[in-house]
C-alpha cells in the first residue's frame, strides 16, 4: 500500500528543470540525429539548415544558460556569416530572449542591473541619432553594424547576469582560455606550417597572415596582426595568473607553454603599441597587489617568461619570415608628437571629424575611394573611430562607461589588495586587462571588427561582475567581522 505523503508529513521531491531540461536536450538530439544520418544519403540544404536551428533552438531553452553563454564566447572570434547576421550576432539574440522567457517561467533567477544603465542608454541613443547622417547607399551596412552594437550589449548583459559567485568568474574565463586555444592552435599553423592551413578553411574558420615590407606578422582568426596582438596582450595576463595560482604542479604542465605560446605569437604579430601595453598592464598588476604578490614564485615565473621572450625571438628571426619587433621599436619616430606610422591617419580622421562632430557618419565605417577620390581608411584610434562613427559626444560617452568600469574595479582590486587569495588575484587582473585596453586603443580600434567588438564587450562584462562580486563578498567580511565585535 502507497503510504499517505501528507499524512506523514511528507514531500514529493520535485525534478530539477536543469535535469528535465538535460533529458529533453538529449532526446531532441538523438532524434536529430538520426534525421541527420538519413541525410547523408540524399543530402537536402534546406532540411540540415533547419534541423541546425532547431537544435541551436532547443539548447537555448532547454540547457542551463551559462552553457549556451559559454558556447556562444567559445565562438566569438570565429563567426559563421549567414544573409541575416553572423552566428554570434543570431545566437546573442536567441540565446538572450530564451533567457528572458527562462526568467520569466522561474528556469532563472531575476536579472541584475551592471551599474552603467545611464551610459549605455545614452550611448545606444548616440547610434541611433547617427543614422540621420549615414550615406542611402550604406544603410544597409550602419544597420548591420549596429545590429552588431546591439548583440554586443545583449553579451555583456548576459554575461553580466551569469556571473553570481566566484566559480561563474572561473566558467566564463574557462570558456575564454579554451577559444583562446583554438585562436592560437591556428597562428601556430601559419607561421609553423603554414602548408597545412587550408584546413582551417575546410572548417570555414578564417585564417590570415600579413606580408608586409618588413616580414611576414601573424593575425590568426582575426586577419588582423594589431587584433590578434592586442588579444594576446589580455591573455598573457590570465596565463600569468593561472601559474601563480595553480597549487596543482601537473596543471602548469598545460599553464606554462600555453604562456610560452602566448608570448611567441605576440612577437610573432610584431606589434609594437600591444607590446608597450602590455608592460604597462603589469607594472600596474604588480603595483596594485604588490602586498599580497608571493614574489617568490612570480620572480621565477617572470625569469621563465623572459626567457622564452628570448628563445621565441631567436627562433622567429632564424627560422621564420616574420617581422622584428625589436627593429620595428627601434625605427619608431614621431611626427607632431605623433608616432609616425599614425600622424597621416589621425589628421585624415580628425579633418573628417571636425565636419560632423556632434553625431558623426553613421555605425558604418566606410573604407575606400569615394565620389570625391579621398581614400578612407581606419583611423587606428579609438577614440577617433567612436568619433568618426557616432560623433564626439558618443566617443566621450563610451570612455565615460570605460572609465567607471575601471574605477568599479579599481576600487575591488584595492579592498582585496590585502588578502592572499585567488578572487583577490582575479579581480586585480581584470583590471590590469582594462588598463591594457586603456593604453592600447591609443593607437588602434579593437572595436571596429565584429569579433573584436564582442570579445571587448564580454570582458567588460567579466570585469563588472567580478567587481561586483569582490565587493559583496568583503562588505560579508567586514559585517561578520563587525557582528563578532559586538558579541
Amino acid at each position: 500500500m502507497r503510504p499517505n505523503m501528507s499524512r506523514l508529513g511528507g514531500r514529493v521531491r520535485s525534478v530539477p528543470p536543469e535535469v528535465v531540461g538535460l533529458g529533453v536536450s538529449l532526446l531532441v538530439a538523438a532524434v536529430i540525429g538520426f534525421i541527420l544520418a538519413g541525410q547523408i544519403i540524399s543530402p537536402s540544404k534546406r532540411m540540415i539548415e533547419a534541423l541546425m536551428a532547431a537544435a541551436v533552438l532547443f539548447a537555448a531553452f532547454l540547457l542551463p544558460s551559462r552553457w549556451s553563454v559559454g558556447f556562444m564566447l567559445f565562438i566569438i572570434p570565429f563567426p559563421q556569416y549567414t544573409t541575416i547576421g553572423s552566428t554570434t550576432v543570431i545566437f546573442a539574440f536567441i540565446i538572450f530572449a530564451f533567457w528572458i522567457l527562462r526568467v520569466a517561467v522561474g528556469y532563472e533567477r531575476r536579472p541584475i542591473t551592471s551599474g552603467l544603465e545611464l551610459p549605455l542608454i545614452l550611448l545606444t541613443l548616440c547610434y541611433v541619432i547617427s543614422f540621420a547622417a549615414v550615406d542611402p547607399g550604406h544603410w544597409a551596412e550602419a544597420v548591420a553594424k549596429f545590429r552588431i552594437y546591439i548583440s554586443s550589449i545583449l553579451i555583456f548583459y548576459l554575461v553580466v547576469n551569469l556571473i553570481r559567485t566566484e566559480r561563474d568568474i572561473h566558467f566564463i574565463l574557462n570558456a575564454l582560455l579554451l577559444s583562446f586555444c583554438f585562436v592560437t592552435l591556428v597562428a601556430i599553423v601559419e607561421l609553423w606550417i603554414p602548408r597545412y592551413s587550408y584546413i582551417f578553411s575546410a572548417l570555414r574558420v578564417k585564417s590570415e597572415t600579413a606580408m608586409t615590407t618588413e616580414g611576414v606578422r601573424v593575425g590568426s582568426v582575426y586577419g588582423d596582426y594589431e587584433m590578434f596582438a592586442e588579444y594576446l596582450a589580455i591573455f598573457i595576463p590570465v596565463l600569468l595568473l593561472r601559474v601563480l595560482n595553480e597549487r596543482i604542479a601537473l596543471k602548469n604542465i598545460l599553464w606554462i607553454p600555453l604562456l610560452g605560446v602566448a608570448i611567441m605569437l605576440l612577437l610573432a604579430t610584431a606589434t609594437r603599441g600591444a607590446f608597450l601595453s602590455l608592460i604597462a598592464g603589469v607594472v600596474y598588476l604588480v603595483w596594485v597587489a604588490r602586498k599580497i604578490v608571493n614574489y617568490q614564485k612570480l620572480l621565477p615565473v617572470l625569469i621563465t617568461a623572459l626567457l622564452i621572450f628570448y628563445v621565441s625571438s631567436i627562433a622567429l628571426n632564424r627560422y621564420t619570415a616574420t617581422a622584428s619587433l625589436f627593429g620595428r621599436l627601434g625605427k619608431t619616430e614621431f611626427v607632431r608628437g605623433m608616432p609616425d606610422t599614425r600622424a597621416q591617419r589621425w589628421s585624415e580622421a580628425w579633418g573628417r571629424i571636425q565636419q560632423s562632430p556632434w553625431i558623426g557618419y553613421g555605425p558604418y565605417y566606410f573604407i575606400g575611394v569615394d565620389e570625391k577620390n579621398v581614400d578612407h581608411k581606419y583611423p587606428h584610434s579609438l577614440f577617433l573611430f567612436l568619433a568618426h562613427t557616432i560623433g564626439i559626444p558618443g566617443a566621450l560617452i563610451f570612455y565615460w562607461i570605460l572609465f567607471r568600469a575601471f574605477r568599479m574595479s579599481y576600487r575591488a582590486a584595492k579592498r582585496y589588495a590585502t588578502q592572499r587569495s585567488e578572487l583577490a588575484y582575479t579581480v586585480v587582473l581584470l583590471s590590469g586587462i582594462l588598463v591594457i585596453f586603456f593604453v592600447d586603443e591609443i593607437k588602434i580600434s579593437f572595436l571596429r571588427y565584429e569579433n573584436t567588438q564582442h570579445f571587448t564587450w564580454t570582458m567588460l562584462g567579466l570585469l563588472v561582475s567580478a567587481s561586483r562580486v569582490a565587493n559583496r563578498r568583503a562588505d560579508e567580511t567586514e559585517r561578520a567581522r563587525l557582528e563578532s565585535r559586538a558579541e
